[in-house]
């Protein structure tokens, strides 16, 4: 009888509150991650009857200083993983977009925010090995319009500016990544999806040279795209637009260079102007 209460009390020393999400049990999420995520979607709720950009921007706020950590969604098989705790670009601006649109819908516990990121970040909703995840964030843009969470809007301010986009940079360099590397028949599905986005010709970009003169069109909450002149890939970073303090147009993101998510010290159109393989930018507007 001592041994079954001495388990019980462990169990309930274990699992404090309630019973363990199930997205931490099956080790999609880390207990740290779910106990990050009740702390901002409290303070989200608390602003609900705001925009959906508005709330990304104060779960963004709140993940500053989040580490930033390449290649955590890196495990074979794949599977869902998620993480308020480390993040990289792509990841950082996903979970504050999800995070955001749970709280519009109510939605609070671990498990809803799992699913959230699962319907953004896989192809149809649905983890399907390696190839199911949208791996270039041209796609992600798609199938987020697709679901009429946001809008593309890089059309409307760069006029007739035509990118020529072409994917072909995960097929061509498939020895960069583990789950291709010596695997023909992954990397023919990466080649038919790439091939998929070929379809479509109406990619734009804003030109670096562009970019200082329609900052001012740019609102909080806007999902920023650094568009890569690297051969067929398209975009190579990702933030969260933000007027600055001082009326500058910035950005919040989960910098590689400070090793966390900061409000960069650069304007939008310094920083896409210091870096050759940009060659402008793309702009989403989340509705």
């Amino acid at each position: 009888m001592k041994t079954i209460f001495k388990i019980l009390i462990l169990f309930v020393l274990a699992v404090p509150g309630e019973l363990l999400a199930q997205s931490v049990a099956q080790g999609n999420m880390s207990r740290e991650s779910a106990a990050k995520y009740a702390e901002i979607s409290k303070e989200l709720m608390a602003n609900k009857e705001k925009s959906t950009p508005e709330l990304m921007i104060i779960a963004a706020k709140k993940m500053l200083g989040t580490a930033y950590v390449a290649g955590t969604l890196e495990v074979i098989p794949e599977q869902l993983k998620v993480s308020l705790t480390q993040t990289d670009c792509i990841l950082f601006v996903e979970s504050c977009l999800a995070m955001a649109l749970n709280a519009k819908n109510g939605l609070t516990s671990p498990d809803d925010f799992c699913a959230t990121v699962q319907s953004l970040r896989y192809r149809n909703g649905k983890v399907d090995g390696y190839v199911s995840r949208l791996h270039y964030t041209s796609e992600w843009i798609r199938q987020g319009e697709a679901k009429g969470i946001f809008r593309e809007i890089t059309d409307v301010l760069s006029g007739e500016n035509l990118s020529g986009q072409k994917f072909s940079y995960m097929s061509e360099h498939s020895d960069a990544y583990k789950q291709l590397k010596e695997n023909p028949a992954e990397i023919s599905r990466i080649a038919r999806m790439e091939a998929d986005l070929n379809k479509y010709t109406d990619y734009y970009v804003i030109p670096k040279a562009d970019v200082k003169k329609m900052e001012h069109l740019l609102k909080d909450g806007d999902i920023l795209g650094f568009n890569s002149s690297v051969k067929g890939l398209d975009i190579a970073h990702v933030a969260l637009v933000y007027h600055k303090e001082n009326g500058e147009v910035g950005f919040i993101h989960a910098s590689y260079a400070d090793g966390k998510v900061v409000v960069d010290n650069k304007s939008i159109h310094d920083y896409v102007n210091a870096r050759k393989n940009n060659d402008g930018i793309r702009i989403v507007r989340v509705k």
